[in-house]
């Protein structure tokens, strides 16, 4: 199929983008990498009047990687920050970021788009979930605007962004221990059936900043908070870990639908973050 006829602009500027969003409003969708885009209009599943390609503006794809975290513009590709150098300084972004479908398509692939889009079985909605990450958004009525992850992702490709703002830019901080993405799929590349982020700090023998957060579950990725608190000042030891697991069993209540029981899905959550729990330790 093809998609429905729609006006076309290419700004170059940032304000000219708001320009845009603020006068077309709903009838509008900006395209970054165009990975999840240009399929939806091409199955017609999406009917804008126009879409603004964000591509030629330069603030827009870049990116800074430290040991505090990644600040990524929305333009930023998933590919060129896979590859950085620096990737590891942010525990569990290149982990996050390989699963990601193919390296064709996360050469394409953006930051901003992928967050924006907010595929309930996407890491990278999960990952800044996971790590406390925020979103910045602009628009020309209300400036600049900081939205948590916890607070931005409210149910499936469903956001907090009102229709005159633009995603600018994405903060995932560094966690203080180390994460682990692990996910099930049907075939490498596909969407994750199931997916967990898990990470933990130690700190004078003791868990801290524990975060655990199922993705691929429901609406949008969930943090596991009973099993969190339960971690937090635990032993890291398998009887802790167990505790947690068993938590996550009775928290979780996931979807069921063509690809995936309800049940299968959360006996699988439950061992992915026991899988994890114990490769962190």
């Amino acid at each position: 199929m093809k998609p429905p006829s729609f006006d076309y602009a290419a700004p170059e500027t940032l304000d000219e983008v708001l320009d845009l969003l603020e006068r077309v409003g709903d009838d509008a969708v900006v395209i970054a990498g165009g990975q999840s885009l240009v399929p939806i209009l091409n199955l017609r599943l999406a009917r804008p009047e126009l879409v603004i390609d964000i591509r030629l503006i330069p603030e827009l794809a870049t990116y800074e990687i430290s040991e505090k975290g990644l600040l990524a513009g929305a333009m930023t590709r998933v590919l060129e920050v896979e590859e950085h150098p620096d990737v590891d300084q942010v525990p569990g972004l290149h982990a996050a970021l390989c699963q990601i479908a193919h390296p064709q398509i996360r050469s394409r692939s953006t930051i901003g788009g992928s967050v924006a889009h907010a595929d309930p079985a996407a890491e990278l909605p999960a990952l800044l979930v996971a790590l406390d990450g925020s979103i910045v958004l602009r628009s020309m009525a209300r400036g600049e605007r900081t939205v948590s992850a916890d607070d931005f992702f409210s149910g499936p490709m469903m956001t907090a962004r009102e229709s005159d703002e633009l995603v600018s830019s994405v903060s995932f901080p560094a966690h203080p221990g180390q994460v682990a993405v692990l996910e099930v799929v049907k075939r490498p590349g596909d969407f994750a059936t199931v997916g967990v982020v898990v990470g933990y700090a130690i700190s004078d023998g003791a868990i801290s900043s524990p975060s655990i957060t199922a993705f691929g579950v429901g609406g949008r990725p969930m943090r596991m908070t009973s099993a969190e608190e339960a971690l937090r000042g635990a032993s890291p030891c398998s009887e802790s870990f167990q505790e947690a697991v068993e938590l996550v069993r009775g928290e979780i209540a996931p979807l069921a639908d063509a690809h995936a029981s309800s049940e299968y899905r959360r006996q699988v959550t439950a061992n992915l973050v026991e899988r994890a729990l114990v490769a962190l330790s």
